[in-house]
């Protein structure tokens, strides 16, 4: 028979044998013990478990593989460095200035100018822009955003906040320069406000950041300082000019129904006078067409009393005094109204030349 012997592996020259003796009499001697508190260690140094808060998922990487995502709550992990927990807040709103960058996060930014009297500093390649009528705007830009998805925004980009940034300045200068420099400075801030956050979320969404935008705020819009004295002037200019518009309308809201007022009465009246002139013209037909009636019955009673009641009429507004020819004795007696009594003219006595004497 083979000698066996000769297949025995030996292990820090030691057969199998002799470590089964050796660790049975570990355990004989307490080493059990020993045991037990060297697990204990490693399973604190490793630290298994590990606590999600209230509004945080936990992102698990399995030699850098993410492998789950995990809700609020005391959790499981394999010992490190198998599988590593990434704790991401999902709830808390972030804030990322475009154009400009406050006080505490302006050291690691370049390229910056010190705005006086106001705690932040201004970014001016950033905020000069643009507009769709080709005036230079300065605008300043606030992003607030969340983490909707922990994975895509820990793995799908870099550097994420250097991402959103460029994607809210692109966003910007596009909704900037389909815009009026007018729309930018007065009543078209909201619209535009609602235009950066539809395009950038749509970007976010395409580049899958994982990000929400929650709302997007126009901190600042007006002209560079080199121009702001001219863009004072051009905006005085433009009052004035409403102003004068507002003057004008109102004076032809005024005038436009005085004149359609005056129009109005004139036709009245013109109306009236034709309907008076109508049926005047219309009674003076039926009367002369009466007189004819009668004048054909009695020509010479009509004709005579014609006569006298066109006498009538005709004496009745003159001044006369009429006396019948045939009677004989009669002493005329003229009464004269004040009217017709006119200052008498002193006139020089006659002279009579007989013999020299006046008579």
């Amino acid at each position: 028979m083979p000698n066996n012997d000769d297949n025995v592996v030996l292990l820090f020259n030691k057969s199998p044998e002799d470590w089964k003796q050796i660790i049975q009499g570990f355990f004989r001697s307490g080493g059990t013990a020993l045991v037990v508190i060297v697990l204990l260690i490693l399973v604190f140094v490793a630290n298994p478990f590990y606590k999600v808060e209230a509004g945080e998922q936990g992102v698990v990487l399995r030699f850098g593989k993410h492998v789950r995502t995990t809700s609020p709550g005391l959790r499981f992990k394999l010992p490190w460095p198998i599988e590593y927990v990434e704790v991401v807040d999902i709830q808390n709103v972030h804030v990322l200035p475009i154009g400009y960058r406050t006080a505490e996060g302006s050291s690691s930014w370049m390229n910056q100018t010190a705005q006086p009297g106001r705690n932040r500093t201004v970014k001016e390649d950033e905020a000069l822009m643009l507009t769709g009528d080709e005036n230079i705007l300065h605008v300043e830009l606030d992003i607030q955003y969340r983490v909707a998805s922990p994975a895509d925004y820990l793995f799908n980009v870099e550097e994420q906040e250097e991402a959103l940034m460029d994607i809210g300045e692109a966003t910007l200068r596009r909704v900037i320069g389909d815009y009026g420099v007018d729309a930018a400075l007065t009543e078209g801030k909201s619209q535009i406000e609602s235009d950066i956050l539809e395009f950038g979320q749509e970007l976010v969404d395409r580049y899958e950041l994982g990000v929400e935008i929650q709302t997007v705020n126009l901190v600042e819009a007006q002209p560079p300082d080199a121009v702001q004295n001219a863009f004072k002037d051009v905006i005085s200019a433009k009052e004035e000019k409403q102003e004068e518009i507002n003057k004008a309308k109102g004076y032809e809201n005024g005038e436009i129904p005085r004149a359609e007022g005056e129009a109005a009465t004139l036709i009245n009246e013109a109306s009236g006078y034709y309907q008076e002139r109508v049926l005047t013209a219309q009674g003076e037909i039926q009367k002369y067409s009466a007189l004819l009636k009668e004048y054909r019955l009695s020509e010479e009673v009509t004709r005579y009393r014609l006569y006298l009641e066109t006498m009538e009429e005709i004496f009745g507004t003159a001044d006369y005094t009429l006396i019948d020819k045939n009677l004989a004795n009669i002493l005329p007696m003229l009464h004269l109204s004040e009217e017709q009594v006119k200052p008498a003219k002193r006139v020089a006595p006659a002279v009579e030349e007989t013999g020299g004497q006046t008579q």
